[in-house]
């Protein structure tokens, strides 16, 4: 199966190469390694 950049980090967050903006800021920061194993993302329902 295969998803869009976008829908990945909507359901398990930034990874590889993703820029993500710091808070409040201007600053933005680029993920570099994704030390996350594909298929060992962490995703369920808390509510």
């Amino acid at each position: 199966m295969k998803i869009t950049r976008q829908a990945y980090a909507d359901m398990y967050g930034p990874t590889t190469g993703d820029r993500v903006r710091l808070g409040d800021t201007e600053l933005w920061v680029q993920v570099e390694k994704d030390h996350t194993h594909y298929g060992d993302e962490v995703k369920f329902g808390g509510g």
